[in-house]
């Protein structure tokens, strides 16, 4: 068996397939779900056990751990708490 090639980056895993349309398809998800991954450089880790079997089969070492380090941190939304009296103010 020759010896797996090694990603450093998440962008490298996009890299992979001609397009995100192909990638999509091989992962079993839609190609819009896989646009946004790329677009957010992050992969949600309920995909990551597709995302690796796809990637090992194109002959790359991938593991959790990897897909842990690369991925970008979720963007969290800002709350704004607002009273009552405040809100029959507007």
């Amino acid at each position: 068996m020759p010896p797996r090639l090694n990603l450093s980056s998440i962008e490298q895993i996009f890299g992979l397939w001609p397009t995100q349309v192909e990638m999509a398809r091989v992962v079993g998800v839609e190609w819009q779900t896989c646009a946004k991954w790329s677009q957010r450089k992050r992969i949600p880790p309920e995909s990551w056990d597709a995302v690796i079997a796809a990637v090992r089969r194109k002959g790359y070492r991938l593991t959790e751990a990897q897909l842990n380090k690369w991925n970008k941190p979720r963007g969290t939304a800002r709350h704004v708490v607002v009273s009552e009296s405040e809100s029959s103010r507007a």
